[in-house]
């Protein structure tokens, strides 16, 4: 192995490459020689000794180079027309290819070139080349292989034939090519009389597969995963057949990751290409910039680092051309002329996160809210009320730039948009982070393959989806209707202006139901149970409020064996579903069940659901307000009226059967006990009526428990907008207020209760 070289990796890709080219080289020569006057033949060879030379100029291999430069300039001389083909000129091009690899065999043992600089060769070339006499070389049969790789060095001889031949194949003083030149078999015997086996060259360990074929392996990978699946929902007491299952699953499981691990390359091949494109960036834009690059070791997919290329180069010209500023404005500001940028790889929950970082002036976002209000994708309202991180959303939209001038870099609102869509094409996320005046970082996370992960299986009204396990955090069982704070349980959902959410450890969460969005089950169905999948999409955390999953519900303690965790294959999806933007592709479950995968990033957009942190601010703002303002209903006969919205602890549709009618009170079982029900046209002084399929209720808080009120149609939240009028107070009523510019009943539960 190479020891010396800082690029061992990209050292050991040269040693492979140039040893498969000195392979092709023995066949090319010996077909030259069959047809001399072969000029594409002639060509190729000219062109693959023409690659070597300039690969070791790249890696620094000067006597490499030297002698490869020697052979190109006589096969130059031959196909000008300068030189004719014949038993010296081919002699000398064989003595060269051996003496090549000698050259490589020595740098992959020892990592550097040798002692032995090949200057006699050389020079012999240079004379073939000049049409100077010289003694012949013969040649060396074509059948032979070349040297073996424990021969040692001895002085080279004053005349020195040039043919390779095996140590097996060498006859008392029969000449060969060692890596000092060329000797006598006493010279190189010892090596092989000892019985040393040869070690395995570059070429020997690695071979060079098309793309396609190891794209169908995997393939094939994939359907194997699925029969063995399907061979485990096979319920069997044969221990036989158990056994035989156990093994296949853990040989299959091995497969897969063998199989994955061949697509698998490191990210540096993309990195690579970056120091030179900021260089010469820099030097058009007049600035100086510093390139650091971590994590380039970091693996992904061979598909997607194709994909990924492109979308990083426009990324980091960008941080180039916009991000850093000039030295001298970089001066003026106190800091150092020389600009930073940052690429970083690593590995996170399964996907792989690549940061563009850069130390320049950042994003004026007050600047990005005007232009998205001029541009109409936001009202001025409501760009007001966004926070920043979704103010800077809007640089992915097409067309939308904020650079003052055009460059030949960039400016023209193309491309940033092009990179959200081309990281998205494969199931990605780019998001930006900016500070203004210390940078910008514009984070990317792709999953590290497409064709095979790992997904959790679960239940949603009749049907069966899959979540991708990297999004999943936690599954929280729901806590049931009608226990009271402090009762043991899990959490709850919980309504927010009409928005519902879930309190787990302090936080309010929000949260979707996952039957209720996809059209599975009537909105009126009543939330007493299920349980809710916390994930997390980019920086964005909510809850899929599911009815279980595939074999049970596991506790708050995480995602386990019994949370249904399946290893699945990615099959794509039809256009039409495709256009729905909510699934991101399908599998076949071991009984041979179709079953969708979740796209959570298509859901969070499609649900328009709030990032946490801006559920915590809600909360806190209604916290601090909830005194003035209320929750607006309609009852069944019409009236309109409301209630304080700081009393309100949930909000609740249950099927009319469930609520039970005891004598002149009527009770509804939340849980382990019973919550009064208190008809709104009742409390009034109307008569009550029938509420049809589902009642609605509005649950208040008391000292001596909850009390549920039903109404015909909850319409809005509001702030008051006038004092309580409390002279117009009556029977179940608290007062007027002026609520949405009409007059609006305060609703009393505590007066005239009828029990």
């Amino acid at each position: 192995m190479v020891g010396t070289n800082d690029n061992e990796e990209f050292v050991q890709e040269f040693l492979v490459e140039s040893t498969e080219n000195l392979d092709q080289l023995d066949r090319d020569l010996i077909a030259l020689e069959r047809a001399p006057g072969d000029e594409e033949r002639l060509a190729s060879i000219f062109r693959t000794v023409h690659t070597i030379k300039g690969n070791s100029g790249f890696f620094g291999f000067s006597k490499l180079g030297a002698l490869t430069h020697s052979g190109e300039h006589l096969l130059g001389r031959l196909r000008d027309g300068k030189l004719v083909l014949d038993d010296r000129v081919t002699g000398s091009l064989y003595s060269m290819v051996d003496a090549v690899r000698s050259i490589l065999r020595t740098i992959e043992t020892t990592g550097s070139e040798g002692d032995h600089d090949f200057r006699d060769l050389a020079q012999r070339l240079t004379a073939v080349a000049a049409g100077e006499a010289v003694e012949p070389a013969p040649l060396a049969p074509a059948a032979t292989p070349a040297v073996p790789a424990q021969i040692e060095p001895v002085p080279a001889a004053k005349e020195s034939p040039a043919s390779a031949v095996s140590a097996e194949a060498v006859a008392p003083r029969a000449p060969v090519v060692s890596a000092a030149g060329v000797g006598t078999a006493s010279g190189v015997a010892p090596a092989v009389e000892k019985g040393i086996a040869p070690d395995r060259t570059a070429s020997e360990s690695s071979i060079r597969v098309d793309v396609g074929l190891v794209g169908s392996i995997l393939d094939l990978v994939g359907e194997l995963v699925l029969a063995r699946n399907q061979l485990r929902s096979i319920e069997t007491d044969d221990p036989a057949v158990l056994a035989a299952a156990h093994r296949i699953n853990a040989v299959t499981n091995a497969l897969q990751e063998t199989a994955v691990k061949t697509r698998l390359q490191p990210i540096e091949h993309v990195f690579n290409k970056f120091p030179r494109t900021v260089r010469d960036l820099a030097v058009s834009c007049g600035k100086e910039v510093h390139l650091s690059i971590d994590g380039g070791d970091t693996e992904l997919d061979r598909t997607l680092i194709e994909s990924i290329r492109d979308p990083l180069t426009h990324l980091v010209r960008n941080a180039v051309d916009h991000g850093i500023e000039s030295p001298d404005a970089r001066a003026a500001r106190g800091k150092p002329r020389i600009g930073r940028l940052a690429l970083r790889a690593f590995n996170e929950s399964g996907q792989v996160t690549i940061e563009v970082e850069d130390d320049g002036g950042g994003i004026a976002v007050e600047v990005v809210r005007q232009k998205a209000i001029a541009k109409g994708l936001v009202t001025a309202e409501k760009a007001a009320a966004l926070p920043d991180e979704r103010i800077l959303q809007f640089i992915f939209e097409p067309g939308f730039s904020t650079a003052v001038t055009v460059t030949s870099v960039s400016g023209r609102g193309v491309g940033m948009d092009v990179v959200k869509t081309n990281i998205e094409a494969i199931g990605g996320t780019v998001d930006i982070h900016s500070r203004p005046g210390l940078g910008t970082t514009v984070r990317v996370r792709v999953p590290l393959t497409l064709a095979i992960m790992p997904a959790l299986i679960v239940r949603s009204g009749s049907e069966r989806l899959a979540i991708p396990q990297a999004a999943v955090r936690e599954l929280v069982p729901l806590k049931p209707l009608g226990d009271r704070e402090g009762d043991r349980g899990g959490p709850r959902i919980e309504g927010l202006a009409d928005a519902p959410v879930i309190r787990l450890r302090g936080r309010l969460l929000p949260v979707v139901f996952l039957d209720e969005f996809l059209g599975l089950r009537e909105r009126t169905a009543c939330r007493d149970e299920g349980t809710v999948v916390l994930v997390r999409v980019d920086d964005h955390e909510f809850g899929v409020v599911i009815d279980g999953v595939r074999h049970g519900i596991p506790t708050e303690a995480g995602v386990g064996e019994a949370a249904s965790l399946s290893t699945v294959v990615v099959k794509p999806i039809g256009s039409l579903l495709a256009q729905v933007g909510l699934y991101a592709g399908a599998t076949v479950l071991g009984d041979g069940g179709v079953v969708l995968i979740l796209d959570l990033r298509g859901l969070l957009q499609a649900a328009d659901l709030p990032a946490a942190r801006e559920v915590d601010a809600v909360a806190a703002a209604a916290a601090a307000t909830d005194a003035d303002r209320y929750l607006v209903c309609r009852t069944r006969h019409g009236r309109r009226i409301a209630l304080p919205l700081d009393q309100i602890t949930r909000l609740e549709s249950v099927p009319a059967g469930d609520v039970q009618v005891l004598g002149d009170r009527k009770v509804v079982r939340r849980g382990d006990g019973f919550t009064p029900v208190v008809d709104a046209d009742r409390l009034l002084g109307g008569g009550g009526t029938e509420p049809g399929d589902a009642v609605k209720l509005v649950v208040l808080g008391g000292p001596e428990g909850p009390v549920a009120v039903s109404v015909g149609q909850i319409l809005d939240v509001l702030a008051a907008e006038s004092p309580l009028q409390s002279t117009a107070a009556t029977r179940g009523i608290a007062g007027l207020l002026a609520l949405g510019g009409l007059a609006t009943e305060v609703l009393d539960v505590s007066r005239g209760q009828p029990w």
